[in-house]
Parts: structure tokens; C-alpha cells; sequence
């Protein structure tokens, strides 16, 4: 009978060590270091949690098995993992990381888009940016516009320059959408709260305005001033005769300087030589600049010229304008 107990007793003990053996090693398995360096994870159709664990072991023997099958069945709800790609941080362990692809908490990329940046900037900036896929890169500017379902095959202006989030593996054009949707959403606000009596035909209008507003001025506190200048040109039946259009009108022939001969080219874009507004946006508009197109300040101001200081000295008439030029520019 002794000998039985004792049997008993010694097998007892031996698997008693087993088991604490046993948890050890699993507390060190899946305790232990399992993401080496800060990256982006990517979960791909097919993947799994299974899957992925293997990846992330050095050699999968007949104990990581064990103890990875023991793993999933303690934290079933880490298994459902969501497609997506996701930063994972250095010293996380499996837990860690299969909550996190389990929560859906997609990496979200960045890009920011200059107010009075242009279309073709735009198409530039994109080329090979981080988490996009560039499917608009063959495609001419028409063409996109037609892809977009934008009737307008001049995208100048349609789109709201500011910063986008987007997860890994957004398309181009996606990213263009949204961003025109945006652009589309608060310029048809903003047309519905407008001043009485601009004269603005249309939201589109307004915009073209806003865009040579965006390059006249960076100073958010001159803008209004700057747009009371224009509406009361164009309120007098005045050519608008800005810098800004001229230089867009030239296109890739524009080197940083404008020659007496350039305000005299006639282009569609010419303030110099046509009248009103040209016939798209110079650039891409901020809100500011089409809040200040749609309620400019009340002035009697016609003529403006940069003071040297990143601001404007604005005149009522043709000769302050001038003793202004000799002033502020032809000094220099």
C-alpha cells in the first residue's frame, strides 16, 4: 500500500513540476517581446491571428503550437482581427498587438494641401506619397474631371485645401473626392448666407474671386479689404488688373518676373486686358477667402499696393494709388 502512495505521491509531484514547467514557459511565451521596431502592420485579406503569430515567430516547433493554441483559446475575442493596417509599437507582446488589430484602429496617414496652392501642385505633391495609390497618375486633367463625375473638366478651385487623414492604401482619387465634396459643401453654404447686391452671378463666381483674393493676400485680417476692392471694381465696370492672373495666364512661360509686355498679352486670364472675372479659379481656396469674396468689407477702396511689410496700403483713387507705387515701390 506504501509503495502505491508513494507512486501515487512521486507522480503526482512529477506532474505537478510539469504544470508549473509548463506555465512558465507559457507565461514567458507570450509575455515575451514580440514587436522588434515601430512599423505599419498590414492586414491583409486571408490573414488571421494564427497566421500572423506564425509570421512573428523565429521557428514554430511543437511547443510554440501548443502554447499558441492554448493563447487563442484564453483571448478568443483577439482572433477577430480587422483588415487594415495598423502602427504597432516596439515591445509590445502578442496580447498588445492582437487587441489592437482586434479594435479596427487603422494608422492614419497625412497630407496637407497649401491654401493658393494649385491643381497642378496638387497632382506634384502626390506623386509617391506614403500610404496612397496613386490611380489618377495617367490620366489627364479632363479625363480626371470625367473619372470624378465633375462636370467642370477644369479642376482649379474645387477642392478644399487643408489636411486629410487617410488609411493606408487610399486611391488618389478618392482623396480627391472627398476633398471636393468638402470644397462643394461650404461654398454652397457660404453662398446662401452672401451679401445682397454682389455682383456674383454664381458660386462658381465666387470662387474664381476667393482664388485671386487667396494669391493677393496671406494676411486673413486684409482679406475683406482686398475683396471690397474687387467687388467695387467690378461693381464700376473696372478691368480688375491683378498680378496674380497674369501669372497664371502664362502658364509655364512665368520665371518670377512680370514685364510691361506680359500685362499687355492677352490671355483668357489677363485682368490687364479682359474684363471681369477670368473664367476659372487661379488657385485653390481656403474658407477665409471665400467668406471674404461672399462679405467683403464696405469701402471706397480701388487700387491697393504691397507696403513692404506682408501687407497693402489700399487707395480711393488713381493718384493716392500712384503717390502709394512711388512710395512703396518704386523706392526700392
Amino acid at each position: 500500500m506504501k509503495k502505491i502512495i508513494t507512486a501515487i505521491s512521486l507522480l503526482f509531484t512529477i506532474l505537478l513540476i510539469a504544470c508549473v514547467l509548463f506555465y512558465s514557459r507559457y507565461q514567458s511565451f507570450v509575455s515575451i517581446e514580440r514587436v522588434t521596431a515601430d512599423h505599419i502592420l498590414t492586414v491583409s485579406p486571408g490573414d488571421t491571428a494564427q497566421s500572423i503569430a506564425n509570421k512573428m515567430l523565429e521557428e514554430i516547433d511543437l511547443e510554440s503550437k501548443v502554447f499558441l493554441r492554448v493563447f487563442f483559446k484564453q483571448n478568443p475575442g483577439i482572433t477577430n482581427i480587422k483588415l487594415g493596417s495598423y502602427k504597432v509599437t516596439a515591445g509590445w507582446d502578442f496580447k498588445t498587438l492582437f487587441e489592437h488589430l482586434e479594435s479596427g484602429d487603422e494608422f492614419q496617414h497625412k497630407i496637407t494641401f497649401i491654401e493658393g496652392s494649385t491643381f497642378k501642385e496638387w497632382r506634384q505633391q502626390l506623386v509617391n506619397v506614403s500610404g496612397l495609390v496613386n490611380d489618377t497618375a495617367d490620366l489627364s486633367e479632363k479625363e480626371l474631371a470625367q473619372f470624378l463625375q465633375i462636370e467642370n473638366p477644369k479642376l482649379e478651385g474645387l477642392m478644399l485645401p487643408e489636411t486629410y487623414f487617410y488609411p493606408q492604401g487610399t486611391l488618389v482619387s478618392a482623396l480627391y473626392l472627398k476633398s471636393h465634396k468638402k470644397l462643394q459643401a461650404y461654398l454652397e453654404q457660404a453662398w446662401e448666407t452672401r451679401d445682397k447686391n454682389l455682383p456674383l452671378k454664381t458660386p462658381y463666381e465666387a470662387l474664381i474671386l476667393a482664388s485671386i483674393i487667396e494669391k493677393e493676400t496671406g494676411l486673413e485680417s486684409e482679406r475683406t479689404t482686398v475683396a471690397s476692392v474687387f467687388i467695387n471694381r467690378l461693381n464700376k465696370r473696372m478691368r480688375l488688373q491683378t498680378d496674380p492672373t497674369v501669372i497664371y495666364g502664362m502658364g509655364d512661360d512665368y520665371k518670377g518676373n512680370i514685364r510691361r509686355k506680359h500685362l499687355r498679352q492677352k490671355t483668357d486670364y489677363n485682368t490687364y486686358v479682359i474684363r471681369g472675372l477670368p473664367p476659372t479659379p487661379i488657385a485653390m481656396v481656403g474658407k477665409t477667402s471665400i467668406d471674404a469674396a461672399l462679405h467683403p468689407a464696405k469701402t471706397n477702396y480701388l487700387y491697393f499696393v504691397a507696403s513692404g511689410d506682408g501687407g497693402h496700403y489700399f487707395s480711393k483713387n488713381l493718384k493716392e494709388h500712384n503717390r502709394a507705387v512711388r512710395k512703396y515701390i518704386l523706392k526700392k
